[in-house]
């Protein structure tokens, strides 16, 4: 099995709690390989763990023995938001299920990976000879594909590069 670790930021959502498997919840970084587990595993390989669910067995891969489920390429929020998948403990002789499915999501959270775009453009402003200071030339927008619930990645600060002796920019709006 071939995996590729990644480090993002994820928290994991449980549901079926009393079920014995167990899914690492967290909110903070954490590195990629997560471990199901059931409370009755005596570490004997006699339970075969499997994932199923959007991008189990492409995304997500899980090694049967120890469970853990290893993501195989780099998640990204602007992509995808969440992934909803089941988990399941199965006698390894009989295929008999051990415990419930467990279902659990795994939120993508976004890290600053997307620059700011302007939503038209080239912008281009004129204003009448002999304006008072402050005559508004122009308005621009720009947008950022970020989350802007997460942290300030999806900040938006406008400023001028050049001219800033002739021109004033509002740098929030």
């Amino acid at each position: 099995m071939r995996s590729i670790p990644v480090l993002l930021c994820v928290q994991v959502e449980a549901e079926g709690a009393d079920t014995g498997l167990l899914i690492p919840a967290c909110s903070y970084p954490l590195l990629f390989p997560w471990q199901i587990h059931s409370d009755s595993d005596e570490g004997d390989g006699s339970i075969k763990y499997t994932i199923s669910g959007e991008g189990a067995g492409t995304i997500f891969l899980i090694d049967e023995i120890t469970g853990d489920i290893h993501a195989t390429e780099r998640l990204d929020r602007e992509q995808k938001t969440f992934y909803t998948l089941r988990a399941q403990a199965r006698d390894r002789q009989t295929d008999q299920l051990l415990e419930p499915e467990s279902e659990f999501i795994i939120k993508v959270q976004d890290i600053n990976d997307s620059e700011p775009r302007f939503l038209e453009g080239p912008y281009i402003g004129s204003v009448a000879e002999l304006s008072p200071i402050g005559t508004s030339v122009m308005q621009v927008m720009a947008s950022d594909a970020d989350d802007p619930t997460y942290g300030s990645s999806a900040r938006i600060v406008y400023s001028v590069l050049e001219g800033e002796q002739h021109f004033t920019v509002d740098s929030k709006t």
